[in-house]
């Protein structure tokens, strides 16, 4: 299953139980060992619904998504979920924000929208 793989990237990929966190730097394989792991944990029984990958850019999570498909075959039902953190978090408040006291329709704004909403309402009061 491991192919190529350091003792400690191997140990990841054979840890079946319990959440796993990979910090290394780029270009060491991070995302080779999360999509090994994936693919083990599927191997040994694990539901793929059961599964989440969370990393911080779109084209990471694409490329996971990829590389797990290819490792799994498209024969399953199932896939794990892979995204990325923001893209989680919003929909988990999508899903529950009425909880929060918010109305169901929130727009989620980036440093850019904030500034320019404030010099908006600058400029007309």
């Amino acid at each position: 299953m491991a192919h190529d793989l350091n003792p400690a990237q191997k140990k990841a990929v054979n840890t079946l139980s319990g959440p796993l966190l990979v910090l290394a730097g780029a270009g060491s394989g991070k995302t080779r060992v999360v999509t090994f792991r994936i693919a083990n944990l599927i191997k040994h029984g694990i539901r793929p619904s059961r599964i989440l990958a969370v990393t911080f850019t779109n084209k990471a999570a694409a490329e996971m998504q990829e590389r797990i498909g290819s490792l799994i075959g498209k024969r399953l039902k199932e896939r794990p979920f892979v995204s990325t953190f923001h893209s989680h978090c919003v929909k988990i408040l999508r899903r529950h924000i009425r909880r929060l006291g918010y109305p169901e329709k929130f727009a989620i704004c980036d440093r850019g929208d904030q500034e320019s909403i404030a010099r908006s309402a600058l400029t007309t009061s």
